[in-house]
Formats: structure tokens, C-alpha cells, sequence
């Protein structure tokens, strides 16, 4: 059943989002945007409940981890803390969550655990919330995305909502598997959302993506020797221009 709300759910970052009253204030720099488009998608899909549980997937030290305590019962946080290079799986967040923490957050609700996105260790039909930002694209391919959304699909509760955000290729480019590092075609993107038994896009995927929004990329060696650099919303790689997608399932219900 598709969500009738006044927000676009599965969507492109584009530059034109900033005019949205949620995003007022925030940089123009496209993780802003996954993590505020996502927060502000459980509200308005009635997600977020005081005695709802969310699992953050690969979710490193990202803000959306340390809001949600403030909103729902139980925030479980997991990744594979200390044994990648990504700067992101911090092994302080099994330590001392706090030294990582970007505001207050309600520190007795979140449950911080190593644990792989391909082998969740916990009870089918367990979450209200499973949620991967900007994560699914390191997990080993396509194979390994597909095995992780699957997991996913496992402890999600019937009628629960998963979220993720990913990175989309909008130059009409074949999909990339580069190293640990994935950018996602349309065509291949709904291959991998498609695989997942018994979740489906609240909505039609848009892969719409506005003249101004294009008019941004920068290439992704300049993003990275220069991190303060803006707009940063479409980068360029290996011949790719991509970007951010955010893409909200539902479990179906029994």
C-alpha cells in the first residue's frame, strides 16, 4: 500500500530539498540531508513510538543512532567496531558512546554491539525500525547487500519500516563494484531492493534528479581534500556521477 503523506519517501538528494522546512538551517551537503530526510520520514510514516525498537545496520557514530533515544524504548546500535578502516566504526562507540555523541542523547536506551550486517544476532520479528544509512553499498557487492537486506527483512516486524540511503549513479553509467565500495545503477538498485522477501517500497522509487542538482558535482578527490567545500551533493567517480538515494520499505503484515 503506497503512503499517501505529503512527503516524497524514495528519492534523490537534490538541491531543491533545502527549500523544505526540515532541512532550513542545515548545510548543503548531502549527508545532512540522509540523515534529516530519513529522521523526518519516520515522523511523518507514525514510525517513531516511546515504546518502539530500532536497530541501526553498519550505523557507526551517525546522529540518527543518538537521536532516536530520545523518542523510542530501545536503540541498538551495531557495526563491525574496531576491525574495519572506516573511520566511522569507531571501537570508542563500545566503549564510551559519549565521546561520540554530536548532542545529548538519552544514554540508558542505546545498546552499542559489534556484530556483522550479514549475520544479525538477533530474533526474527524483533524491530519497529531496522535503518542502514550510507552503509549497504560496503557490505561485499551486490551478494552481500542482498544477504544483508535479507537479515533485515528477518527481525523487522510485520508492518515495520526499514530505511536505507545509498549511493545512486545519475549519468545513465553502468553499476560500480570498485574495492569495498558499490555505486548503485537504478537498474541494480531495484534489483537489490526487490530481493528481500516481504518488503516492499512504500512508494515508487523517483530517480528524477533536477538541472540545479546535476549543475553540483564536484569530483570526488576535491570532496575529500576538501570536506568544507558546498554544495556537496553530487560527486564524481571513475566516470560516475552520483549522489544520495533514501528508499523507506515496510514489512508486509501477517
Amino acid at each position: 500500500m503506497l503512503y499517501s503523506g505529503s512527503m516524497k519517501f524514495n528519492k534523490i538528494c537534490e538541491l531543491e530539498d533545502w527549500r523544505l522546512p526540515y532541512l532550513a538551517g542545515y548545510p548543503n551537503h548531502r549527508k545532512c540531508w540522509e540523515a534529516t530526510h530519513f529522521m523526518q520520514g519516520l515522523r511523518e510514516l507514525g514510525a517513531i513510538r516511546p515504546d518502539g525498537w530500532a536497530l541501526g545496520v553498519g550505523a557507526g557514530h551517525e546522529s540518527p543512532v543518538f537521536a532516536l533515544t530520545k523518542y523510542v524504548r530501545w536503540v541498538f546500535c551495531t557495526d563491525l567496531y574496531g576491525s574495519t578502516d572506516f573511520a566511522e566504526a569507531d571501537s570508542m562507540m563500545l566503549r564510551d558512546p559519549d565521546q561520540l555523541a554530536p548532542a545529548p542523547y538519552n544514554r540508558r536506551r542505546l545498546v552499542v554491539q559489534h556484530m556483522d550486517a550479514l549475520d544479525l544476532r538477533f530474533e526474527d520479528e524483533t524491530f519497529d525500525i531496522v535503518f542502514s544509512l550510507s552503509s549497504v553499498e560496503h557490505f561485499g557487492g551486490i551478494e552481500g547487500s542482498k544477504k544483508a537486506l535479507a537479515e533485515t527483512a528477518r527481525v523487522l516486524k510485520p508492518g515495520g519500516i526499514a530505511a536505507l540511503t545509498t549511493e545512486i549513479i545519475v549519468n545513465e553509467k553502468d553499476y560500480l563494484h570498485y574495492s569495498n565500495l558499490q555505486l548503485f545503477s537504478p537498474e541494480v538498485l531495484c534489483e537489490f531492493v526487490n530481493s528481500a522477501t516481504g518488503l516492499s517500497p512504500i512508494e515508487p522509487i523517483d530517480f528524477s534528479i533536477s538541472p540545479a542538482t546535476r549543475a553540483t558535482v564536484m569530483p570526488f578527490e576535491q570532496a575529500i581534500s576538501e570536506p568544507g567545500r558546498l554544495p556537496h551533493i553530487v560527486l564524481s567517480y571513475k566516470g560516475r556521477d552520483f549522489t544520495s538515494i533514501s528508499v523507506f520499505l515496510r514489512k508486509a503484515a501477517c
